[in-house]
């Protein structure tokens, strides 16, 4: 008898939740491909903020090459856009929040 409650109490312990199904393209980190995934630079990041970017890059894509870089402004927060291209031919945008960076003042 205590073997078939044993046995039965394995049977309930082993038992999990039911597993939700989830697209894979919710997996995807998108990081850095908009504005509202953007990458935040720590407001006392020196050089601008220019050596945390490329070091993100860095730690992300790996080897890159900086092909196009600019600042702009949309509902209030001030972002760094980069262009890169790896060494495989392939072309990124990354988005970068700097508003915190940018107003911090340098010392």
């Amino acid at each position: 008898m205590k073997s078939v409650i044993a046995a039965a109490l394995l049977i309930v312990a082993c038992r999990t939740a039911p597993v939700k199904e989830v697209p894979a393209s919710a997996l995807e980190d998108h990081s850095g491909d908009s504005m509202e995934t953007a990458i935040a630079v720590p407001a006392d990041a020196p050089n601008g903020g220019i050596d945390f970017e490329n070091r993100w890059l860095f730690d992300r894509y790996g080897r890159f090459r900086r092909y196009f870089g600019g600042t702009g402004t949309n509902s209030g927060r001030r972002y760094d856009v980069v262009k890169i291209e790896l060494p495989n031919g392939e072309k990124k945008t990354v988005y970068f929040d700097i508003t915190e960076n940018w107003d911090h003042p340098s010392s």
